[in-house]
């Protein structure tokens, strides 16, 4: 897998005092989930599956050793004076890999690439997008509020990690719904609560414990905690199968992130998504294919470029997607 390098400026110059140095070694201890929940499983039939994996979300599963905790939960202490709010968030860090080496280089690791990866039954590549890598949440200050509302992500594989300990807390639940976008749309619309039958709440056995997702096609959210401290890390990844279409929602990202940020992040976002298309025909060029095929090659990249360009020609105001409560 080729490996994804940052940009050597960045749009923040304050770091964080204390950063510690990432040592995969030390700070990873990789597992596997016991459970794994189809796209069908939700009720999507293959009309409505345009991704290279079949895996809807998976149980929990080891991330982080005990060091890895401690050093994670460190960086988040710090960077908690950086949060910011949303329509749909009450107190969140975004951006924070360009202020923590420790955070950038745990987002970009290649050994959870590859492992995530594997979960997937698909190749990934961490996003391109620096915002949308290591995504911070952090409890509300007002005691019982959701950390999160009913939602779909704006990218397509996630997982959501437990900085802070689940089982020292009440409440905080990580949660999802047994059930379509579609279908949690028609309840929403018809002012209907969450049946509790087709809530699912993956148990959460300690820090450093994560549920890895196609956040697109996965509705989930987060509970509120009466007292107590709540982080929860979101790393965004993308596919790199080639037949694989991007879904960045630049306008819903918009309510989160400067609007600078957004198009400089989705343009070398994009790039790097062409970058990755046009590598075998750049480096490894077939000498035997015919030239509709050499075509294909170029008009797939030329498609990524194009849907790219119409995103960032029609952006503008649109309301944050969300299912409220």
């Amino acid at each position: 897998m080729k490996p994804v390098h940052f940009p050597a400026n960045r749009p923040y110059e304050e770091l964080i005092a204390d950063d510690p140095v990432f040592n995969p070694a030390i700070h990873l201890c990789l597992e596997y989930p016991q459970d794994i929940l189809t796209l069908a499983d939700l009720g999507y039939n293959e009309s409505l599956i345009q991704t290279p994996s079949s895996v809807a979300a998976t149980s929990c599963f080891r991330v982080l050793s005990d060091a890895g905790v401690e050093a994670l939960h460190h960086v988040c202490k710090q960077l908690e004076q950086f949060t910011t709010s949303n329509p749909r968030i009450a107190r969140n860090v975004r951006g924070g890999v360009y202020r923590s080496k420790f955070l950038r280089d745990l987002a970009l690791s290649p050994q959870i690439t590859a492992h995530m990866s594997k979960l997937l039954h698909t190749p990934l590549a961490p996003h391109g997008m620096g915002h949308q890598l290591a995504h911070l949440n952090y409890q509300p200050l007002t005691p019982g509020e959701n950390v999160d509302k009913w939602h779909w992500d704006t990218l397509q594989v996630d997982y959501v990690m437990f900085v802070t300990d689940p089982q020292k807390v009440e409440g905080g639940e990580f949660q999802y719904f047994n059930g379509t976008k579609q279908e949690m749309a028609k309840l929403s619309a018809a002012g209907k609560p969450v049946p509790a039958d087709r809530i699912i709440a993956p148990a959460m056995p300690g820090p450093g414990y994560a549920v890895l997702m196609q956040g697109d096609h996965v509705v989930h959210q987060a509970r509120g905690i009466k007292e107590g401290e709540r982080i929860t890390l979101v790393n965004g990844y993308t596919y790199l199968d080639p037949l694989a279409r991007d879904y960045t929602a630049i306008g819903q990202i918009l309510h989160a992130d400067p609007k600078p940020v957004v198009i400089a992040e989705y343009a070398r976002h994009m790039a790097l998504r062409c970058e990755t298309l046009l590598s075998d025909t750049i480096n490894q060029p077939d000498y035997k294919i015919d030239v509709k095929a050499q075509t294909q090659l170029l008009q797939r990249a030329r498609l990524e470029l194009d849907d790219a360009i119409l995103q960032l020609e029609s952006l503008g105001h649109e309301e944050m997607r969300h299912f409220g409560d």
